[in-house]
């Protein structure tokens, strides 16, 4: 009878797991044990791996080194190049893990890599520490440089000494793109960097373009002018500080996750020029959005659904006990006569999140139930416990547009 063997049943993740414990040798000796891992060995992964003293960490860097080097020697092409780790203190991220990390970078990239995925993090820095950011790894050069990247996976780096202009990047391959804690010392660079990933699908941004500066002239008013992502589907920017955002290059999304707080934050925004403000604010037409989740800032809600036809899941959250002042505006008379057309026709779901008992809340709640004409579930989780019977009284009586909603109050 033919014995399955589970090993080689095992997904990818766990296969490239059980290689790192074994030297460059062993682990290429096993693509003789059959197809299965023949693909595994350019592979290249280091994950939940925990560095708490000098001597983990110099015997860590000596194994990535040692099969890095092998791969190099032997001409091999690495596919996919991923480190996830977790240092016990700053000191030993800092001064005696960053450096390494970008020479393994250097070398990956030289050598075909498709996706890149680097995340470090570290314990006992329970707060940001504005003296540590010097202590951030620059992004390497080779990196913007590298035409082969399919996926780019980064956290805890910086953009800063060097101009993105100057260098003969770009990414026609990308995919792919998530940014956590990654801070650029100039807005230009980053929309300048996007500029060149042509077929991006999929771009996630997470307390990334922290403090950013934007510098008012034509050549840059015409570069927020003509940014495109024409392939982007999925977008996720959130407890990102950049006030500028131009949201017409996410305009062909199906899916967006957007922190508006951030990226409306009108008392952050230090720009007069009229055209600038233009390109910031100007709200586009989302013809593929089906799916939008907004966190903070509500006055935008009722805005964009008015420019996204086919949506079908609303999501809404904002930070308990929160108020700001574009959530106090009311519904106009105009906007509640004027259906948005995802209400009448494509809403399906619609959930909110941390809902107070202020009246701008309850009229954003009602005009939804009372246009959507095929929703089927309505979601309001209260800001307070104490609020779920009061809302429950308030929402119950309310006209539905949708005989078939349910209306659940948590």
């Amino acid at each position: 009878m033919h014995r399955r063997n589970r090993i080689n049943s095992l997904p990818d993740e766990i296969l490239c797991h059980i290689l790192t414990f074994l030297t460059p040798k062993e682990a290429a000796a096993t693509t003789i044990l059959s197809k299965r891992w023949i693909g595994l060995w350019n592979f290249v992964h280091f994950t939940n791996i925990q560095i708490d003293n000098i001597r983990s960490n110099k015997k860590f860097n000596q194994s990535v080194f040692s099969l890095l080097h092998f791969h190099v020697s032997a001409g091999d092409n690495i596919d996919s190049f991923h480190l996830e780790i977790r240092y016990g203190t700053p000191h030993l991220a800092y001064k005696r893990s960053f450096p390494h990390v970008v020479k393994w970078i250097n070398l990956v990239v030289e050598c075909n890599l498709k996706h890149l995925h680097i995340d470090h993090k570290i314990d006992e820095q329970d707060t940001y520490d504005v003296e540590q950011e010097a202590y951030l790894p620059k992004l390497p050069r080779s990196i913007l440089t590298c035409r082969t990247l399919v996926s780019l996976n980064l956290r805890r780096f910086s953009v800063e000494g060097y101009s993105v202009s100057s260098i003969e990047f770009g990414f026609p391959s990308l995919k792919t793109l998530y940014f956590d804690d990654i801070h650029f010392g100039n807005g230009r660079h980053f929309v300048l960097l996007l500029s060149g990933c042509p077929i991006l699908e999929d771009l996630q941004l997470v307390n990334s373009c922290r403090g950013i500066s934007f510098r008012v002239d034509p050549e840059s008013i015409q570069m927020f002018q003509n940014i495109s992502l024409h392939k982007l589907t999925r977008a996720d920017i959130r407890e990102s500080y950049w006030s500028h955002f131009p949201l017409k290059a996410l305009s062909t999304a199906k899916s967006l996750y957007l922190d508006t707080l951030k990226l409306y934050w009108e008392d952050r925004v230090n720009v007069e020029d009229h055209e600038v403000q233009r390109i910031y604010f100007e709200i586009p037409i989302f013809h593929n959005l089906t799916q939008l989740k907004l966190h903070n800032s509500w006055g935008l809600v009722i805005k964009m659904l008015y420019h996204c036809p086919k949506l079908q899941s609303l999501e809404l959250s904002k930070e308990i006990g929160w108020q700001y002042r574009n959530d106090v505006q009311e519904i106009s008379v105009e906007e509640q006569e004027l259906v948005p057309q995802c209400l009448s026709s494509c809403l399906r779901t619609c959930t909110i999140r941390n809902m107070g008992g202020v009246q701008s809340d309850f009229m954003l709640a009602t005009f939804i139930l009372k246009n959507a004409a095929i929703l089927q579930t309505m979601e309001i989780w209260s800001e307070w416990n104490q609020e779920k019977t009061e809302l429950e009284g308030k929402l119950s009586p309310c006209p539905k547009a949708s005989a078939t909603c349910q209306l659940l109050v948590y």
